[in-house]
């Protein structure tokens, strides 16, 4: 029995993990015949075409974070062609294939992020009602929430009721820094603030905390607390009281927040914090957010694992000898598809009755939200940071120079439209890349996830083209970018430092028949990838990118006319703030800024498409 000691709720019990399924040499050769296909005399001879096995160990954990929807796979990426059906089977056969009930613990972890990315989440009301469901048809050990799941009090209250509370998770959500706001205004905590566990093979004693990063919206049904603030608290200064050194053999940190942030370093600050309090036993993290797969060593014998992006990837960590002075630790990123898992479950299929369960559920969401309906053909793929943003293959550079200038008003009248624009979007409105391809109703969720509403201020030219070489002048905005984009920085950081240092430079792979993909280089060095890809080079974005349409000849155009400058409505706050450095002769306000109108960005890119495929 796995024991579960809760920081609001009381003593429960896990279910038993089941017995393992003996597997030898001759079906494991079967599988690999299986699973290469014919060709597989060649891909033998080459290491860079097999994947890499897993290690498992004493205490095992499963992880994913930010899947934003994404349930019903990649369909245009056959590298991540497995479903949350397929997922859940591949959990199943791994626990009964893979792992020894009476020598081995497996500890399974999601840390949040659930909304926006995918019409399996975003096409119904509220944002998540179904997709959640199916979600947490996934037998979690521990889960917790992500900033997508704070971004207004619809989504804060469905998470709330529907996970927090279920009979399923009630024992298993944790949100140390994160409290509920009744309607009454009453500050109760978002699920447990902590929970103590003994696994049921080795026995060991697990301390399990969860935080979030410092995400501060104003959401009237939720409070965040920053990490290193919560340690101060009384609720857990009484918790290292019950729970000393002695009494425990590691600690488990989970939650929305990045391995490895050289701004903010909220982890590593609240690791740092743990150690003084815990110098000698395993602390291990769980990360998110910033969207990549990532691997942090604090100290031998405190990691984190962060376990990429929109079902694209499945963290695995393992340790041995963990009870000892030097503990062996073992991470590894499984690509999402169903080679992979039956791979790794030593499965030949991934059938099983809940995983069918859940694939027929997804199918019949599908039909129900019409996501295959198709408006046309993506002619090329265009991606958002593996070429340059100049580059015709890159999707900033479609949007600025073939969608966003069809943009018009449907409130200003003709007569107070200026005859020169410049049409303002930041980088982050893009969520993924645009796949060559069908292009569907899930398409536009995919690539254009949140709605967007123009508006508009009337401003000196000189004035208004100074705007995004200003906001672009700034370090990363995190708010105006995506998530990936300050993971990149840091990355950089990290390769530059390590380069200083003479440690691991990872090299680029350049090799026929792989397909490009993750080849990730992290703290224990280049091998972490189950399947190996040809690398592919990330560049830097902008936080903002414009499209100007000047009527007239925009170097004769005079400097004090006034034109028209629109923006996504999420710019408001760091426009107005731009114009104060800008221009400090003025003062501009919410009074400066009018609703522009017109179609979404999402629309306007199906307008695109639709013309090209006729």
């Amino acid at each position: 029995m796995q024991l579960f000691k809760l920081g609001v709720l009381s003593v429960c019990a896990l279910r038993v993990f089941g017995n393992p399924i003996e597997w030898d040499q001759t079906n494991f050769n079967s599988l690999n015949e299986y699973i290469e296909g014919e060709d597989n005399d060649e891909i033998d001879n080459d290491s860079l075409h097999r994947l890499r096995k897993l290690t498992l160990g004493e205490i095992n954990f499963i992880h994913t974070t930010d899947t934003h929807g994404w349930l019903g796979s990649h369909p245009n990426q056959k590298d991540y062609d497995a479903n949350w059906g397929d997922f859940v089977s591949f959990v199943e056969l791994f626990k009964h294939r893979r792992i020894d009930k009476k020598k081995q613990d497996l500890i399974i972890i999601d840390t949040g992020d659930k909304h926006d990315g995918s019409g399996y989440s975003d096409a119904t009301v509220p944002n998540g009602v179904e997709s959640t469901k199916l979600f947490n048809e996934l037998d979690y050990d521990l889960l917790t929430l992500g900033n997508h799941e704070l971004y207004d009090g619809e989504r804060v209250t469905l998470e709330y009721y529907t996970t927090v509370l279920s009979p399923k998770f009630k024992d298993k959500y944790v949100a140390s820094n994160v409290d509920f706001i009744t309607e009454n205004g009453d500050l109760v905590p978002f699920g447990n603030k902590f929970v103590y566990m003994e696994t049921p093979a080795n026995h060991l004693r697990v301390l399990c905390l969860s935080f979030i990063f410092n995400f501060q919206n104003n959401n009237p049904r939720a409070k965040v607390t920053p990490a290193i603030d919560s340690v101060n608290l009384p609720w857990f200064q009484q918790l290292i009281q019950e729970y000393p050194e002695e009494k425990l053999d590691m600690l488990v940190i989970f939650g929305h927040i990045p391995a490895r942030d050289e701004e903010n370093h909220e982890l590593k600050d609240l690791h740092e914090y743990l150690r003084q309090i815990y110098p000698n036993i395993i602390i291990q993290h769980f990360g998110g957010h910033s969207h990549i797969r990532d691997f942090v060593e604090f100290d031998p014998k405190g990691t984190c694992l962060q376990s990429g992006r929109f079902s694209e990837t499945v963290g695995f960590l393992s340790i041995n000898n963990v009870t000892n002075d030097e503990p062996e630790i073992s991470r590894s990123y499984i690509d999402f598809n169903k080679r992979s898992f039956k791979f790794h479950s030593h499965s030949l299929d991934l059938l099983t009755k809940r995983g069918a369960k859940v694939t027929y559920r997804l199918n019949q969401l599908r039909q129900s939200l019409q996501l295959d309906e198709r408006f046309g053909t993506v002619p090329q793929t265009y991606y958002m940071m593996v070429r340059p943003i100049d580059s015709e293959d890159n999707i900033y550079h479609l949007l600025k120079n073939k969608v966003i200038p069809k943009l018009e008003s449907d409130l200003v009248p003709s007569d107070e439209l200026a005859l020169n624009r410049i049409i303002m979007l930041n980088t982050g409105a893009v969520r993924f890349d645009l796949y060559k391809g069908p292009f569907t109703r899930d398409t536009e969720y995919s690539v254009l996830p949140f709605a967007n509403d123009w508006k508009y201020m009337k401003l000196e030219k000189w004035v208004a083209i100074q705007i995004e070489d200003y906001l672009n002048d700034q370090s990363v905005i995190a708010m105006l970018t995506p998530p990936e984009q300050k993971s990149i920085q840091n990355m950089m950081i990290k390769m530059s430092s390590q380069s200083e240092n003479n440690q691991i430079d990872c090299p680029f792979i350049t090799k026929p028949r792989l397909t490009e993909g993750y080849t990730t280089s992290d703290d224990y060095g280049c091998d972490g990838d189950d399947t190996p890809h040809n690398s592919q080079k990330i560049y830097p974005l902008p936080n903002v990118i414009q499209a100007s349409t000047f009527r007239t000849d925009e170097s004769t155009s005079y400097q004090n006319e006034i034109i028209d400058f629109i923006f996504f409505s999420f710019l408001k706050d760091d426009i107005l703030n731009a114009l104060q450095h800008i221009d400090p002769s003025k003062i501009y306000s919410d009074n400066d800024v009018k609703g522009y109108g017109g179609k979404s960005a999402k629309q306007l890119l199906r307008d695109y498409i639709i013309e090209v495929s006729a």
